[in-house]
């Protein structure tokens, strides 16, 4: 149950000192998020045993393997309608990019994720000791590029004093590798004229930032109404932030009860 996930994971945190750390990778099960493709790529496995042994000390923040299994459980609760307008990305995929391990086929998974005909595509990044959410928008709306309705990048960032525009390079390489696999009539320029929108969110206090990825997440899931408008970003989407994840586990539950 999400009450069990959150009792565990607070604490164990509690039990522990403070530390600045990295998220923990995970050991893959057969419960975890369809990331498409531990089967087909035992490096990947690899990896995060790799992760694993070099943030041993780093146990504070939430890890990919808890991450996972929390979005999983959101994804089952959504209706038929947003499975198909809607994907996700492994938590891991953008950090594989970025440090080229198995660039290629990271690629390969994402193309397996039809971006360009979803309405929103949860990328979730976890970098630097940090997690951000960056959300695709649209992306098979290219006649309408520069509009509400064409593609657009929300990137999420739950403190903003990291900051998050030091990602634009790697996300900009990250767009324009996705367009190329895709094997995309959109040239170079075009990628570069969509845009990378940096809303205001609500901000953390301690070091749940991976919580609040999710917490983003659920946001979209909920709202209904977002559509084209994301100022409602700010003035909407977000419900009261004690009930989430801070709050007693009723209000925690209640959250995630799509």
């Amino acid at each position: 149950s999400y009450f069990s996930f959150y009792v565990c994971y607070t604490e164990c945190k509690n039990k522990r000192p403070r530390r600045t750390i990295k998220p923990a990778a995970r050991n893959v099960s057969k419960s975890a998020l369809p990331s498409g493709l531990d089967a087909l790529n035992p490096n990947r496995r690899t990896l995060r045993t790799a992760s694993s042994n070099r943030d041993k000390k780093n146990k504070d923040k939430l890890d990919t393997e808890i991450f996972e299994l929390y979005l999983e459980d959101l994804w089952k609760d959504i209706d038929e309608e947003k499975r198909s307008a809607y994907a996700y990305f492994d938590s891991l995929w953008f950090h594989m990019y970025t440090s080229g391990h198995n660039k290629s086929n990271v690629l390969k998974w994402i193309k397996a994720k039809k971006v360009f005909s979803r309405q929103y595509v949860f990328v979730p990044i976890v970098i630097w000791g940090h997690w951000n959410l960056l959300v695709l928008c649209n992306f098979g709306e290219t006649d309408y590029l520069g509009t509400d309705k064409g593609p657009r990048m929300l990137l999420l960032d739950s403190l903003k004093t990291t900051n998050p525009t030091r990602l634009r390079s790697n996300i900009k390489r990250f767009i324009a590798d996705i367009f190329k696999t895709e094997e995309r009539e959109e040239n170079e320029q075009f990628i570069n004229k969509i845009c990378l929108e940096f809303p205001e969110v609500p901000q953390q206090n301690g070091d749940e930032c991976g919580i609040y990825v999710l917490y983003f997440i659920y946001c979209f899931l909920q709202n209904k109404a977002l559509g084209e408008d994301f100022s409602q970003l700010v003035c909407q989407t977000f419900p009261p932030l004690p009930c989430f994840p801070f709050a007693p586990y009723k209000s925690y539950a209640n959250m995630f009860s799509l």
